[in-house]
């Protein structure tokens, strides 16, 4: 994903608000924009002279989660996590919890 910044500068005599891809830009307000959401603004406005535009690093996307049910190799990946967690868990809960006293005393 490749971030952006566009700061929109009116003409004199013209419009201090102007409305472009879905995107609402204010006369001297920068605006960040992504290439996930508005890729064509990231092609277009470099291009036009009423703006000043800054076009950020490309970063890697991070993993998007598949769509639908998870599979077997999901489901024993994440049960093996849980019970890791757990038994880490157990074993800094078990020097605190003092020792029981024997029963019938």
């Amino acid at each position: 994903m490749q971030k952006a910044t566009a700061t929109y500068h009116a003409p004199s005599g013209d419009n201090k608000v102007v409305e472009m891809g879905g995107v609402t830009f204010f006369d001297g307000q920068p605006v960040e924009l992504n290439s996930d959401d508005h890729p064509h603004l990231l092609k277009k406005l470099p291009g036009n002279h009423h703006f000043d535009f800054d076009l950020g690093e490309e970063t890697p996307d991070e993993p998007r989660s598949k769509r639908g049910r998870p599979s077997n190799a999901d489901k024993a990946a994440k049960a093996e996590a849980e019970a890791k967690a757990e038994a880490e868990f157990k074993a800094k809960l078990s020097p605190i919890v003092p020792a029981q006293p024997p029963a019938g005393s």
